[in-house]
């Protein structure tokens, strides 16, 4: 049995006032809001609680609320897997969208605010979304559901329940979760990948992929990353360990399209802290580099160390021209260590501190 601790249930008069405050607190000042969902349109927040059946509950970037949408027969689904209890319930069928029946429920659960925009740190976003995903498995929950419109708790449509106004915790809500215990590579079933050429190239590759990214993007630019996968897909794209035909390898289009979907999910959705250590030495095990990607690498440090050679120079020269009781200038120094002024003044950062 689960050990986490069920929230003390409240009188549901109080819960419902505290749950009214903080609707009326979260919900943005211009929201989303309908009648029938279709027709959504930006309102003024009080109002939209106040009038509209359907609204937008949390703000763009900032998530206050998880709401669930479940079937009639699931409402009270929580109960049977010994899941937390929802703040609030909202059911009943929509009758008046004439474009379609909606039925179920929402529930709603009160969480501590969780930044959610694309400046948010990563790791915050990525435990909301697994709680969400876990929640949704657990309450047989409409996995497509993500918003933005909800039933509205105070729209007298709806068949409302206001059962606590505890405010959950993203830790909170995870004790409860069924952990699902994540496949290594040596654990894929091969066998299951269809018998074609894409699967193959996506599945080695993606697992490449993994073990890289973070040297990646410690050292790269997306764009140096892409190019190395691709080179990697070209060598995977020969089925050299394969019994498939070495004789029809995919073709230029097909093998861009696989390298952009790797490339674009692990470098902005992919988080991994496993491999760290491993995935730095991977350039002394696999030298699949190109020529391009040296150049790259070659150039910024050759140019970093040159404009340190640089700064010394500068800076010593400023040292003796004022203790010879001058004061620096621009033409002084170039003078001083034979370059042009043109060129110092590109480092007259110098300058200003002395």
């Amino acid at each position: 049995m689960n050990s986490a601790v069920q929230p003390l249930m409240v009188e549901n008069k109080c819960a419902q006032l505290l749950l009214t405050q903080r609707l009326f607190q979260t919900t943005p000042p211009r929201t989303l809001s309908a009648d029938i969902k279709h027709e959504a349109r930006y309102r003024y927040g009080d109002l939209a609680l106040k009038t509209h059946k359907y609204i937008q509950i949390n703000p763009k970037n900032i998530v206050f609320w998880l709401v669930f949408d479940i079937d009639d027969e699931n409402t009270f689904s929580w109960e049977d897997k010994l899941l937390p209890p929802p703040n609030i319930i909202v059911s009943g069928l929509d009758r008046a969208d004439s474009s379609k029946v909606v039925g179920g429920a929402h529930l709603f659960y009160a969480v501590q605010f969780v930044p959610s925009s694309n400046a948010s740190r990563e790791k915050p976003v990525r435990f909301l979304d697994d709680v969400r995903k876990g929640m949704t498995l657990q309450l047989g929950a409409d996995a497509s559901y993500y918003g933005p419109l909800s039933k509205n708790p105070l729209n007298s449509s709806w068949n409302t329940s206001f059962l606590h106004a505890h405010e959950y915790s993203l830790n909170e809500l995870n004790n409860y979760l069924t952990k699902v215990t994540k496949k290594r590579r040596y654990d894929f079933d091969w066998s299951l990948v269809a018998e074609s050429r894409n699967c193959m190239v996506f599945h080695e590759l993606r697992f490449i992929a993994y073990e890289r990214i973070n040297y990646a993007k410690e050292n790269w630019t997306y764009e140096q990353w892409e190019s190395h996968l691709f080179n990697i897909a070209q060598s995977c794209n020969e089925f050299s360990s394969s019994d498939l035909p070495k004789t029809h390898p995919l073709n230029h289009s097909e093998l861009k399209g696989i390298v952009k979907s790797v490339a674009n999910f692990t470098w902005f959705k992919y988080s991994s802290s496993n491999n760290r250590g491993r995935a730095g030495l991977f350039l002394l095990q696999i030298k699949i580099v190109t020529k391009k990607l040296a150049q790259q690498q070659g150039a910024k440090f050759t140019h970093k160390a040159r404009r340190t050679n640089t700064e010394e120079k500068i800076t010593r020269a400023i040292t003796k021209i004022q203790s010879e009781g001058k004061k620096p200038s621009q033409v002084l120094i170039a003078n001083e260590i034979g370059m042009t002024r043109q060129a110092v003044a590109k480092y007259k950062h110098l300058l200003e501190i002395c």
